[in-house]
């Protein structure tokens, strides 16, 4: 039974994803939904998606599986971790049933489950890789999702993770962010997956690139609608004071994390 947190968390993204009215640019039906990474001469949010992909499923020292994808939302991470890992052996959880709909439907071959990341209902020892993008700022709490992590990897398994760490409680946003574990610096948040028993921990500080190139990112697409006669004035705004929150988030970093189970 899903808590009154998690349904007013699967309700507010549920109603994101349907409306689509704070979507500008090419997103279009990715099937991604996270701020991405701007390399040098990235120009849309799909590209910028695929290249966080990219750096994850580069962080794997193998490409087998099973591989779990934590939080997997409208499946396009899944749909990209599936071109690099056997898709049979590819599963992902999330607790929105509509959002596991909309995965079944992408990627056919994989397996979807409705499941909070911090009681996984998976036998210990099942997966060789773990992957998240994203979601780990919405789990109440990370650590339970770490220790389930451990839990459900092999000896030696790998996890991968893109987080959004926060120094303060974010005012905005407080359906889905509300509740946040606060960190003061990079080394509390490293203390956090080296107490859960993770070994190897690399953490990668991509706060200019996915973060802040996501804001300047989104202000141009959406003053080019604008001036393209595509939005209106109001419309523009409402995207703007959208877009303000989150470049006001009091974000300590936005990271990847890669790291290991004992073996």
């Amino acid at each position: 039974m899903p808590t009154e947190y998690q349904q007013t968390l699967t309700g507010s993204y549920d109603r994101f994803f349907r409306d689509g009215t704070l979507y500008v640019g090419e997103r279009a039906d990715s099937g991604y939904a996270n701020l991405g990474l701007f390399l040098p001469g990235t120009t849309d949010f799909p590209e910028a998606c695929d290249n966080m992909m990219a750096l994850l499923v580069g962080k794997f020292s193998r490409r087998q599986g099973p591989l779990l994808d934590v939080g997997c939302g409208l499946g396009g991470t899944t749909e990209y971790l599936a071109r690099h890992f056997p898709v049979e052996g590819v599963h992902g959880i999330n607790v929105s049933e509509y959002q596991i709909e909309q995965c079944r439907i992408r990627v056919p071959g994989a397996h979807f489950h409705v499941m909070p990341a911090e009681q996984m209902r998976f036998p210990d020892a099942m997966f060789d890789a773990i992957a998240s993008v994203e979601a780990a700022l919405h789990f109440k709490g990370r650590r339970e999702f770490l220790h389930e992590s451990l839990r459900v990897l092999k000896r030696g398994g790998e996890i991968v993770v893109a987080d959004m760490v926060f120094r303060d409680e974010p005012k905005a946003f407080p359906k889905v962010l509300a509740g946040q574990e606060c960190y003061p610096n990079l080394d509390s948040y490293r203390a956090l997956w080296e107490s859960c028993g993770f070994e190897d921990v690399v953490i990668d500080d991509i706060t200019d690139a996915s973060w802040r190139a996501f804001v300047a990112c989104y202000k141009s697409k959406a003053l080019s609608e604008l001036l393209e006669k595509r939005i209106d004035a109001a419309t523009f705004n409402r995207l703007l004071e959208f877009v303000r929150k989150i470049e006001e988030l009091p974000v300590l970093c936005y990271v990847v994390v890669s790291a290991r189970a004992p073996e």
